[in-house]
């Protein structure tokens, strides 16, 4: 036969006592508004702040992936522009001179040797005819100093 512990009485109903206590204690504070109720609440409004946080950091992302692309576009492009532009200054700087000197050193052309014997020709015409004599003009072919020079004949 088990061996019972023997309490004594009062002992035992104090436990009954208190047990029944704590039931109840536990039984009415499980009836009324719950803090969990709230921090649900709590949750899903920290839950929707955030969502509407990383929504901003995306859309600051997006705008700043943007503007480094614009950046980079930038360093490519302005490079070359710049390199267009003083190789310009230099080949115009270069050339100025030499356009310069270019220009001093070519001169009017000498006065076309044909030109002058033609004029040459109508002056003596011209002296002739107002002498008033019809003469012939020649050139004499046997005197080498009068190769450019005509000669009056009658």
């Amino acid at each position: 036969m088990p061996i019972q512990p023997r309490l004594p009485k009062p002992r035992i109903s104090t436990l009954l006592a208190s047990l029944m206590l704590l039931c109840w204690l536990i039984l009415l504070s499980g009836c009324g508004p719950s803090g969990r109720d709230l921090s649900d609440a709590n949750w899903l409004q920290l839950q929707q702040d955030m969502q509407a946080e990383r929504a901003e950091v995306g859309r600051q992302r997006d705008l700043l992936e943007s503007d480094r692309r614009e950046w980079d576009e930038r360093e490519r492009r302005e490079p070359v522009l710049a390199a267009v532009i003083s190789s310009a200054a230099l080949l115009i700087a270069c050339g100025l001179p030499l356009l310069i000197v270019a220009g001093l050193l070519i001169q009017d052309p000498p006065a076309d040797s044909a030109g002058e014997a033609c004029n040459e020709l109508l002056d003596q015409v011209v002296e002739l005819t107002d002498a008033g004599e019809p003469h012939r003009l020649e050139i004499d072919p046997t005197d080498p100093s009068s190769a450019g020079k005509l000669t009056h004949q009658t």
